[in-house]
């Protein structure tokens, strides 16, 4: 009897495959971003909230707001975040907010960095 080499399953994450399926198409990046970024925020404003062991309710009355505000900031779909808010939440319970950028892909780097070069050169030719 021959053995067969165990093969490794197939990869099934939903973003692997979306991302090949729909790569393509304008504006996708773009949106994995942004649901990524507000996802990443969401899980923030959760964490801070247990870590201090405060309810949604505890949380909106320190920063003079509602729990359903509070609620929203927490839910992954949301894209209205203030910088202003997140402040306040981080303040009401001695933190800080931190935030950095990041070049996503190789690809979004070159494109930034060839703007870059030609923006200076815009800016020689104006001189």
């Amino acid at each position: 009897m021959a053995s067969r080499k165990k093969q490794k399953p197939p990869h099934n994450d939903a973003l692997t495959v979306m991302t090949k399926m729909f790569a393509a198409e304008p504006g996708w990046n773009k949106g994995v971003a942004d649901a990524t970024a507000a996802a990443e925020i969401a899980e923030e404003v959760y964490a801070l909230r247990e870590r201090h062991g405060l309810t949604q309710l505890a949380l909106a009355t320190l920063i003079g707001s509602s729990q359903s505000a509070v609620a929203r900031m927490e839910d992954g779909e949301y894209r209205g975040h203030s910088v202003a808010v997140l402040r306040r939440m981080a303040a009401a319970v001695g933190e800080q907010v931190s935030f950095k950028f990041i070049a996503s892909t190789p690809a979004l780097r070159s494109a930034a960095r060839s703007k870059r070069s030609a923006d200076r050169d815009r800016t020689r030719k104006l001189a």
